[in-house]
């Protein structure tokens, strides 16, 4: 809920406080990149010391980010909390781990989108209230007001997972007090974990790496192009969002079972079949009711390539590996589109990185062009997909 309220209008608050176009790519570039830091040693921690206790603590770190955001000043203050919070998002492959570990095999594709339905149930409508707020009070004093729910809310779910989540490796060490070994031997690993990853997924590891550059690009001007381009309202794009949401939400109940029976190949073809004329279109359409209906393709299209790779990843990587390999590919694939799933890991960030960077840029030059790139590029993910993606021989619990 606390997310779903603030984060579609972000790249609007940035502008707000006195940025441009390439500070929101510089913005969002340095989030990824501060994401590079830490994530090798919350795989090494969520494999080696356990996972619950640790997602709990963490938690609280993170929550503490949507201060800054709320008393930000200018948009310097906005990159220093994007940087923060990246940083602190190092538990992120725990949390993934305890995910895959708690749901078996031939069942993912529907618990996957259980997962998703749910919070997505809860969350459908706080894109819709923070359009309506800004419309009400104006954007920053609405975006301050966000995260300070965001902070309360935040709160919230940290004392949920402390308070309800079960560890799932056994003989935990527990993370203990000795920082140094922890740095030490995180980093050390992560030569390891790229090696299995490219020995056992490669063709999965190239398109993510593929499909992250090319959506972060994108992914922070989704409301910018909507606002300026299209000339909707603020409240319009929160509207999208809405409907967006509730359809994915219905959606990825069918979607789920869809992925057990035919497996996750095939459903990332159905990904690129919308998206690659779907981003294209986007840079033609000429009001709000095209945008809507074009968007809710584009969403639902981003739920298969999300719930199929989270369950290939499941299937493919073993239990006592599971969170530093996680670490590098996050839990699954995203077309980038706001509310399709975020894909995280140190090996997605750099790539992350630098379409970021690009991005603003990019933008700036002409705003169709991260759309008609993401065309291009999404075409050269279903090519590689076809030729180098395999559906994994072994089933792993």
């Amino acid at each position: 809920m606390s997310d779903a309220l603030v984060l579609p209008y972000l790249s609007l608050y940035i502008l707000a406080l006195g940025g441009d176009k390439p500070t929101i790519g510089w913005v969002n570039a340095m989030g990824s990149l501060a994401a590079c830091l830490l994530y090798p040693i919350g795989g090494y921690i969520a494999d080696k010391s356990g996972r619950a206790k640790f997602v709990g603590i963490s938690t609280l770190l993170y929550v503490s980010s949507f201060l800054i955001f709320s008393f930000a000043p200018s948009w310097q203050w906005i990159a220093l909390a994007v940087t923060y919070q990246n940083i602190v998002l190092f538990y992120m492959p725990a949390l993934n781990a305890i995910m895959a570990d708690s749901i078996p095999p031939g069942t993912r594709g529907r618990l996957y989108a259980l997962t998703i339905a749910i919070p997505n149930a809860v969350r459908i409508f706080t894109p819709y209230i923070g359009g309506l707020l800004i419309a009400r009070m104006g954007l920053v004093p609405a975006m301050k007001m966000g995260y300070l729910f965001s902070f309360g809310m935040g709160l919230m779910v940290a004392f949920l997972r402390l308070r309800y989540l079960k560890e799932t490796i056994q003989d935990a060490e527990g993370i203990g007090k000795n920082v140094v070994k922890i740095l030490v031997e995180g980093y050390r690993n992560v030569l390891g974990s790229v090696k299995w990853t490219f020995q056992n997924i490669r063709g999965y590891a190239i398109v993510s790496m593929i499909m992250a550059f090319m959506g972060s690009i994108v992914l922070p001007f989704w409301v910018v192009y909507a606002t300026e381009i299209i000339a909707l309202t603020e409240y319009q794009w929160g509207v999208i969002m809405l409907w967006a949401g509730l359809v994915k939400t219905v959606l990825s109940f069918y979607i789920g079972g869809i992925v057990d029976r035919v497996g996750s190949k095939k459903c990332f073809l159905v990904t690129y079949a919308i998206a690659i004329p779907g981003m294209y279109l986007f840079t033609m359409v000429p009001g709000f009711w095209s945008t809507m209906a074009l968007y809710i393709l584009l969403v639902v299209s981003s739920a298969f390539m999300w719930i199929a790779s989270s369950v290939y990843l499941a299937d493919s990587i073993p239990r006592d590996t599971r969170g530093r390999v996680m670490a590098g590919l996050g839990s699954g694939m995203s077309t980038e589109v706001v509310g399709g799933g975020y894909a995280s890991g140190f090996l997605v960030f750099i790539p992350m990185t630098i379409g970021n960077l690009l991005g603003g840029y990019i933008y700036d030059a002409n705003a169709a062009y991260p759309w008609i790139i993401q065309s291009i590029m999404l075409t050269v993910g279903l090519l590689l997909t076809i030729v180098f993606l395999k559906e994994p021989q072994k089933v792993q619990i």
